[in-house]
């Protein structure tokens, strides 16, 4: 499948939108937290309840999401200077992802429209095919082998270690299991492929407008 360059252009726009939304949303998601309190047994695993686990995974969304929380303390967990450092880094990509959703998606919004009101949307048919197909490698390469996709996600993503926390320093990590990131993975392809359905939806339906107005 070869995409012309006006495709190309649409795909990268759209791409980059859907990433950046689908990532805002599975971060906020603390009701998958406070499902996987009971499901994962973190009650045993930490030695708090599930109010006082509640109230400081909130504490770390909000030190990650708002831009005027400065520092991250935690009221029930102790804290490593190389834990922290980590938090401060994954804050730095949270903010760059919601600097690219804010500027991105009244665009994306905007282009489709536009498409869609001259039934251009089949355009973005073939970019989502091959979005899905590679999602869908990614996905069967975490099935496969989780462990080894998580640590090549972070050395990917990290310059350094302090994203490897010992338990004894940083308990944080005993609410924070591989399963419970696993689940965020794959709700944000769930959120992901829901906002690439919506567009392809949309491609297929002008396709059909144009197949029924040849004249157009």
């Amino acid at each position: 499948m070869k995409l012309t360059l006006k495709q190309t252009g649409l795909a990268i726009l759209f791409f980059l939108g859907c990433l950046a939304t689908a990532v805002f949303l599975t971060i906020n998601s603390i009701w998958l937290f406070d499902i996987n309190i009971s499901f994962l047994h973190l009650r045993t695993a930490t030695g708090l309840t599930a109010s006082q686990m509640h109230t400081d995974y909130v504490q770390i969304i909000n030190y990650l999401q708002n831009p005027w929380k400065t520092a991250l303390k935690f009221l029930y967990f102790t804290s490593s200077p190389n834990g922290l450092q980590h938090f401060k880094d994954v804050r730095h990509l949270v903010m760059i992802n919601n600097s690219v959703g804010i500027i991105l998606l009244p665009i994306c919004g905007y282009a489709l429209v536009s498409l869609n009101k001259k039934s251009l949307t089949w355009l973005l048919i073939t970019p989502i095919k091959l979005m899905v197909v590679a999602s869908l490698v990614i996905i069967s390469l975490m099935i496969v082998n989780f462990n080894q996709v998580f640590i090549y996600f972070h050395e990917l993503l990290f310059r350094n270690q302090d994203w490897i926390f010992d338990p004894n320093f940083d308990p944080v990590i005993n609410m924070l299991p591989d399963t419970f990131f696993l689940e965020c993975f794959m709700l944000f392809f769930f959120f992901f492929f829901g906002l690439l359905g919506l567009i392809y939806w949309l491609g297929k339906r002008s396709l059909g407008i144009l197949h029924n107005n040849p004249q157009d």
